[in-house]
């Protein structure tokens, strides 16, 4: 299931947040700048951002969970060496496309199969 999010902020501050937890996510930090959004910031931004935060908090969740099957001996690594480039290289391109829509002002699209908050 794929979640589509209006871009509406209330002011620079709140668009500073949501973009500054993205490029934080482009590095293997995991769920860790969603997680300090939703719990930390909640009240510095507006309920569409928090939603936006969540949203990609649940992806980025997802993202780890699947990782924890590449710790498995053997057939585990097998699958990581194949598996964990794809979902790194899936990872960068969606939050790439998540920034320029964020530059672009449209609707901004992140794939969430599961709530887990």
């Amino acid at each position: 299931m794929i979640k589509k999010f209006p871009i509406e902020f209330k002011d620079d501050t709140d668009r500073i947040i949501i973009v500054a937890m993205f490029i934080c996510c482009l590095f293997p930090v995991l769920f860790i700048p969603p997680l300090v959004v939703i719990l930390l910031l909640k009240k510095f931004i507006s309920e569409k951002s928090y939603n936006i935060a969540k949203a990609f908090f649940n992806f980025q969740l997802l993202m780890f969970l699947i990782s924890l099957i590449f710790v498995i001996p053997v057939v585990g690594w097998m699958l990581a060496i194949v598996a964990a480039p794809i979902l790194y290289i899936a990872n960068i391109v969606i939050i790439i496309l998540a920034l320029c829509s964020i530059i672009k002002g449209g609707e901004m699209k992140i794939p969430v199969p599961f709530e887990f908050v």
